[in-house]
């Protein structure tokens, strides 16, 4: 299952439901691994497109939006 989102619509997603996280440049196919749930297979992934100016703490808005209280041990740096 593959997942496209853009950075302002990350409200209504929820963690568990993917296995692999990835933030990707404004209207680009590639992307960079921000998360990755242990022991599991990547089947489930969320790519999230970037703003054309993103602001600087994306990375910590996204994982604020999708891991809250910060439970999960799979965020890379």
């Amino acid at each position: 299952m593959f997942v496209k989102a853009q950075l302002a619509n990350l409200r209504g997603f929820e963690l568990a439901s993917f296995d692999v996280i990835y933030i990707c440049p404004y209207r680009s196919e590639l992307g960079t691994l921000i998360f990755r749930r242990r022991h599991t297979p990547p089947r489930r992934a969320l790519f999230i497109e970037l703003p054309l100016y993103p602001p600087g703490s994306s990375i910590e808005r996204i994982r604020n939006a999708l891991d809250p209280r910060q439970l999960q041990d799979g965020w890379l740096p």
